[in-house]
């Protein structure tokens, strides 16, 4: 009975979560560039309009979209352009492991059974019981290799890792990426708002997130080359090379 009911819940869950990203207008403002264009000016409106309240409700925000497998750098963008730098990392951040940690959960409680049998498939067999063993390791490896985001935290729920592996692996993994893409969105919009002449192209605040972006092209490739201290084996490489395609 307990799984039935499991089951009924995921299946009303995976009908929102397609009713939303394929036939609501929302998947307009998610999935289209006009589309998060607007919901970027959307959110800054908002957000200035109602205050520190607004920081919350982009919390919650950012949060249902990595449970509904919007990409993360959307909301993380956002959140770069309506808070700046540093408030806008701090939020991005906090918004992202608050969206893995309830995609865990959702997965763990609602589809571990379910997708039991597909974790025994090869695809997904050796991520399984590497993970088991070394969980911080790998999910700390796979975070810095940009593995979609929701994906990961889905298929860890689904896994036999412990919340608190999978915890610290994201906590540790995750800051790199939003970083990057918080200041480079920041700056983007200083640039596109003080731009005046070829001289701001030079200016520090510009400077320093375009070679953030650059630089983190070159961190899936350096983490690849220490695969051996975060015990990635060749067979679990290929898989995650897989998940990247």
């Amino acid at each position: 009975m307990k799984k039935f009911i499991k089951i009924i819940l995921f299946l009303i869950f995976l009908g929102v979560v397609i009713y939303i990203l394929k036939f609501s207008p929302l998947s307009y403002y998610f999935f289209t560039d006009e589309g998060r264009i607007i919901l970027q000016e959307k959110f800054q409106y908002y957000t200035q309009k109602i205050g520190i309240w607004g920081i919350f409700v982009f919390i919650g925000f950012y949060a249902l979209s990595i449970m509904l497998f919007v990409p993360a750098s959307v909301f993380t963008s956002i959140g770069g352009v309506v808070f700046g730098n540093w408030l806008g990392f701090l939020i991005n951040y906090i918004s992202a492991l608050i969206g893995g940690v309830l995609s865990f959960i959702i997965a763990r409680y609602l589809l571990r059974d379910f997708a039991a049998k597909i974790l025994q498939q090869k695809h997904f067999k050796k991520f399984d019981d590497k993970v088991a063993e070394h969980g911080f390791s790998i999910i700390l490896y796979m975070r810095l290799m940009f593995v979609p985001f929701t994906y990961l935290s889905f298929a860890a729920g689904v896994s036999k890792i412990d919340f608190k592996s999978f915890f610290l692996g994201t906590v540790f993994g995750v800051g790199p990426g939003i970083l990057v893409i918080t200041f480079l969105a920041s700056a983007i919009k200083q640039l596109v708002l003080t731009y005046k002449n070829p001289a701001d192209l030079l200016r520090l605040d510009i400077i320093l997130p375009v070679a953030l972006f650059i630089f983190s092209f070159f961190i899936p490739p350096i983490i690849k080359h220490y695969k051996e201290k975060f015990y990635i084996s060749n067979e679990l490489e290929k898989e995650i090379e897989e998940d990247l395609k």
